[in-house]
C-alpha cells in the first residue's frame, strides 16, 4: 500500500539525515495523510490516482508546498513566502510542478538542501517545529560568528557543492570524507541496485540543470537535464501566478533554470517525466511549449540497437570528450571514459573522439580501435564558461545580498569572494554577452553538423550524442571543486543531457601518475587533489550530451548504455 511504501522510505530517510545533512523540510506528517487517502481511493474506486500513485518523491528546496517553508537556504526565509510575511502566501502556496505531481498520485515526502544559502529544516505551525526553529536560530547565531572568524576561500567559479550556514556541508552517504555534490543536497547509496540511508528509491525532483549533474555522477542516480522551457521552470519572485519555484536572480532569464527529475533507475526519469508532460503544463504556463513526450523519437533510437544493447540497423555515433583540454580528467573519471568507449566498440556502434592519448599518462592515451577514428574536437568550453558565468553574475549579486540583509546572514565562505556585492554590469555590455552565447552555440551546432563528413560520406551520419566527464573528478573532496566547465558549457548551450553510472574509484587501478604534467595553476590544483585512498569506492558518472529537443533520443541511448553496463557486470 502507499502507507507501508512510505514507511519504508521514512525508516531509511530520517535516521541518516543527521550524519549526512541531507533533509531541510521533513514533510513525512503530509505525506502519511496523502499515502492514506490515495490507499481510501484506491479501496472506493478500484483504480491509481495516476501513473505516480503512490511513489514518494523528493524536491530540491526551492519548490513551493504547501503548509511548508521554502527557504532556497536563506535565513530571512523561514516562516515566509520568498522573505514576505504576507498571510495570504506564507505557506499557502504550491509550484505548478507540486501540483502536477500531486494530481498524478505522488507521495511528497521531503525536500532536500539547496546549496550558496541554504539552511533550514521543516519550520511548521507544529508546537515541535516552532521549538526546531527557535533551536536553529540559535545555531544560525552561533555559526555565524564562526564563519566571520573564517578566512574567505577565493574561488571564482559557482560552488559544485552543496553547504549552508546551519547543517553545514551535505555528505556524501558512500564516503562522508567527500563531497555529496551541488546544489541540490539529495543523497542516494553508491549501490544501483539497494536502498540505502538517505537514498530515494523512486524518483527526486530538482531544477539547476548543472546541479542536477553534478550530484548525480558522484552518488549513483539518474538524472536528466531538461530544456527550461519543456517543463514548468523558475520564473522568479511574486510572479502573481504562484505556481513557480523559487529560483536566484529571478530577472536573469536568457539562461535560466529548468526542471529535471533524478531517480535511481533509467525507468523512473521516464515515468515522472511523461506523467507530468501528460497534465499538458503547457496550458497553465505559458513559458513552457506545447511538446509532450516524443515516442516515435524514443522508440526509433531503441531500434538502433538488439536487446542485448549491439547495433542493429543504423549504429549511434558516439562521442567521447576525453578532456576539454584545460583541467584534465582524474584516473577515475579517465577509467569511466575508457569503459564507455571499449563498450561502445564492442557493441559494433560509432566512436568518435576529442584526442588520443597515451595509455597511462592522462591527457595522452592512446586507444586502438577497428572502427573509424573521428576527434571530437567542439569549440572551447573556456569560452562557454566564461560567457555562462558573466550571466549568473550579471546583477553584481544584487539579489543574493537582497536576500542575505532578511536576516544579516553571511556568504559562506567558498562563496565570498565570488559573490561580493558590486555594480550589475552595463545594459550593452549584458546585450554583447548574449550575442556572444548565440555566437557560441551556433558555432558548436555547426561543428555538431560536420560530423556528417567524418564518414567520408557527402551526407553521412552526424554524432547522436557526446559522453564527457561532468566534472574531473568523481565525488570531489570538499572545497577541492575547481573547474565547473563541463557542465556550465551545456547549459549555455541547452542542450539535452542525462548522466550515467559507470563505475566507482578503485585505489588499486586508479593510481597517482606523479609523471603528469599540468596544463595550467588550475589543473594543478585539481590534479594533486586526487587521493586514491580517499576517492577509493567513489561513484563515478558520465553525462550523455544531445542537441535541443532530444530529451527523448538522449534518455534512449542512456537506457541502451545502461544495458549494456548491467549486461557487462553481470
Amino acid at each position: 500500500s502507499s502507507v507501508m511504501l512510505g514507511a519504508v522510505v521514512y525508516e531509511h530517510w530520517s535516521p541518516d539525515s543527521d550524519q549526512n545533512n541531507c533533509l531541510h523540510e521533513i514533510m513525512f506528517d503530509f505525506a502519511l495523510h496523502t499515502a492514506k487517502r490515495l490507499d481510501q481511493y484506491y479501496a472506493k474506486n478500484g483504480i491509481v490516482k495516476g501513473p505516480l500513485h503512490g511513489l514518494p518523491i523528493s524536491l530540491k528546496d526551492q519548490f513551493h508546498v504547501k503548509g511548508y517553508d521554502t527557504t532556497m537556504g536563506y535565513v530571512g526565509w523561514i516562516g515566509t513566502y520568498e522573505g514576505s510575511r504576507d498571510p495570504a502566501k506564507v505557506h499557502r502556496v504550491n509550484s505548478q510542478v507540486v501540483e502536477e505531481l500531486l494530481s498524478l498520485g505522488a507521495v511528497l515526502f521531503c525536500k532536500v538542501p539547496r546549496s550558496r544559502h541554504e539552511l533550514f529544516w521543516r519550520c511548521t505551525d507544529h508546537p515541535w517545529n516552532c521549538h526546531r526553529r527557535a533551536f536553529l536560530r540559535l545555531c544560525w547565531y552561533a555559526r555565524a560568528a564562526a564563519l566571520r572568524a573564517t578566512a574567505s576561500a577565493k574561488i571564482v567559479t559557482q560552488l559544485g557543492e552543496t553547504v549552508n550556514n546551519i547543517i553545514g556541508t551535505t555528505l556524501n552517504p558512500v564516503n562522508q570524507l567527500l563531497s555529496c555534490g551541488g546544489s541540490s543536497g539529495v543523497q542516494t547509496d553508491g549501490s544501483w541496485r539497494k536502498v540505502a540511508p538517505c537514498e530515494s528509491p523512486p524518483p527526486s525532483v530538482a531544477h539547476i540543470p548543472s546541479s542536477q549533474r553534478t550530484i548525480d555522477f558522484r552518488i549513483v542516480t539518474w538524472p536528466i537535464r531538461y530544456l527550461k522551457i519543456r517543463l514548468a521552470a523558475p520564473q522568479g519572485l511574486d510572479c502573481g501566478l504562484m505556481f513557480y519555484p523559487s529560483r536566484q536572480n529571478p530577472g536573469q532569464d536568457t539562461y535560466a533554470s529548468s526542471v529535471g527529475v533524478m531517480g535511481t533507475t533509467i525507468d523512473s526519469i521516464r515515468l515522472v517525466i511523461t506523467s507530468v508532460l501528460s497534465t499538458s503544463p503547457w496550458l497553465r504556463n505559458p513559458n513552457v511549449v506545447k511538446m509532450p513526450w516524443n515516442s516515435e523519437a524514443e522508440t526509433s533510437t531503441l531500434a538502433r540497437a538488439n536487446a542485448d544493447a549491439s547495433a542493429s540497423g543504423v549504429p549511434l555515433k558516439i562521442g567521447i570528450y576525453w578532456t576539454d583540454g584545460v583541467v584534465t580528467p582524474q584516473p577515475p573519471v579517465l577509467r569511466g571514459l575508457r569503459i564507455i568507449h571499449d563498450l561502445i566498440q564492442d557493441l559494433k556502434h560509432k566512436v568518435t573522439f576529442s584526442l588520443i592519448i597515451d595509455e597511462g599518462i592522462t591527457g595522452q592515451i592512446r586507444l586502438t580501435c577497428p572502427c573509424q577514428m573521428i576527434d571530437w574536437e567542439p569549440p572551447s568550453q573556456t569560452t562557454a564558461k566564461r560567457i555562462h558565468l558573466a550571466f549568473l553574475k550579471a546583477d553584481g549579486a544584487h539579489d543574493i545580498h537582497q536576500q542575505l540583509d532578511l536576516s544579516g546572514e553571511p556568504l559562506v565562505p567558498p562563496l565570498r569572494d565570488s559573490f561580493q556585492l558590486r555594480d550589475p554590469i552595463p545594459l550593452l555590455e549584458y546585450q554583447d554577452l548574449t550575442i556572444q552565447g548565440k555566437t557560441y552555440s551556433e558555432a558548436y551546432n555547426d561543428y555538431w553538423n560536420s560530423t556528417s563528413n567524418d564518414d567520408g560520406q557527402l551526407h553521412g551520419q552526424v554524432v547522436d550524442a557526446v559522453v564527457m566527464p561532468v566534472a574531473p573528478h568523481a565525488a570531489v573532496i570538499p572545497g577541492k571543486f575547481y573547474h565547473t566547465a563541463y557542465t556550465e558549457s551545456i547549459n549555455l548551450l541547452d542542450y539535452s543531457a542525462i548522466v550515467i553510472p559507470v563505475t566507482k574509484a578503485d585505489k588499486s587501478v586508479d593510481t597517482f601518475d606523479h609523471h603528469y604534467q599540468p596544463l595550467n595553476e588550475v589543473d594543478r590544483k585539481n590534479w594533486e587533489a586526487y587521493d586514491p585512498e580517499a576517492y577509493d569506492g567513489a561513484p563515478v558518472g558520465l553525462q550523455m550530451v544531445a542537441r535541443k529537443w532530444e530529451e527523448e533520443k538522449v534518455w534512449a541511448i542512456a537506457k541502451i548504455l545502461d544495458t549494456a553496463l548491467r549486461n557487462r557486470s553481470e
